[in-house]
């Protein structure tokens, strides 16, 4: 009972409201508060600042949330140890969480992922860095698949998977030389949210002319005008309208080029899901597939070159 109980602890810090908490975990507003009523009561202390509303966790009942994680987290690792033993293989819910600038590989290992372990729920998210940092570190994520160009943090573990270049997409005629960070700020931009590692984001603060949108339909619309151009990571180029006058212009040092990977919790072992999803990310298929994901923005290139690197 008190593992359901800590279930609702963590569902009502989620949601900020007793009634919604309860709503997420399909019971009662008077279940929900009195099974953390519950939990005061077993713990000998206060967990939760109560008026007429939610108004946050005492001390004490941070350091309880922080325990609480800690144990659906090694209740959800065994419960997926003990289905392997009995060779069902892996099962329950598995969240992983992606920039959108990593969502071209995202659905490449998701569908593999799932193809794989069909016994796993899997959901993916996406946001912006610090929120996905954020939901890892709070146990609403299992795995984040994003830039690793700053560390993670506290608690966080970071590991890599490969190395992409930034690309200008314009159809202003640059030609085969590469593009400097200010040439490309000079331009009317369209850009994606949270498509550029922080470097990158840093060199076009200051553009003349910037769009910025959350809609990959939006961005390729603006681009396929020929009045705007784009920065993206190259495995991005398949979301840019065929249009002949449009290229790919490679962008000169420094903040051209960042590594993608997994942020996970600190964990020895690591869940065995997790532990799965990297195993496959780096198996012969799945290298093979990211190596042609990252070639596709040479259709854009008048001469090829050649610059993914697989790390």
């Amino acid at each position: 009972m008190i593992i359901r109980n800590f279930e609702y602890l963590l569902a009502l810090n989620k949601e900020k409201h007793f009634a919604r908490a309860a709503t997420s975990c399909r019971v009662s507003q008077p279940t929900l508060s009195a099974g953390i009523k519950q939990l005061e009561e077993d713990m000998d202390v206060r967990i939760v600042n109560r008026g007429q509303r939610f108004e946050g966790f005492t001390p004490e009942g941070e350091r309880v949330l922080a325990w609480a994680q800690q144990m659906m987290e090694d209740c959800m690792r065994l419960k997926q140890e003990l289905h392997g033993l009995r060779g069902s293989g892996l099962q329950g819910p598995f969240r992983l969480g992606m920039l959108p600038a990593t969502s071209a590989l995202a659905s490449i290992l998701s569908v593999a992922f799932a193809e794989k372990f069909p016994g796993l729920q899997i959901s993916i998210e996406t946001s912006d860095a610090a929120r996905l940092l954020q939901s890892v570190r709070q146990g609403e994520l299992d795995v984040a698949l994003m830039y690793l160009d700053e560390t993670p943090g506290e608690g966080l573990d970071a590991y890599a998977l490969y190395r992409e270049r930034m690309f200008l997409f314009t159809a202003a005629g640059i030609g085969d030389r590469r593009a400097t960070w200010a040439e490309a700020a000079s331009l009317p931009l369209c850009l994606l949210r949270s498509s550029l590692p922080r470097a990158a984001e840093a060199k076009l603060e200051k553009a003349a002319k910037t769009t910025y949108t959350d809609s990959p339909a939006v961005l390729a619309a603006h681009v396929a005008s020929g009045r705007w151009s784009t920065v993206l990571p190259q495995s991005l180029a398949t979301m840019l309208p065929k249009t002949p006058a449009l290229q790919a212009v490679a962008i000169a040092k420094p903040a051209e080029q960042a590594n993608v990977g997994f942020v996970t919790v600190k964990s020895n072992p690591l869940p065995a899901a997790a532990h799965a999803l990297m195993e496959m990310a780096h198996s012969p298929e799945m290298v093979t597939a990211i190596r042609a994901m990252l070639a596709v923005y040479e259709a854009y290139v008048p001469r090829a070159i050649a610059i993914s690197e697989l790390v």
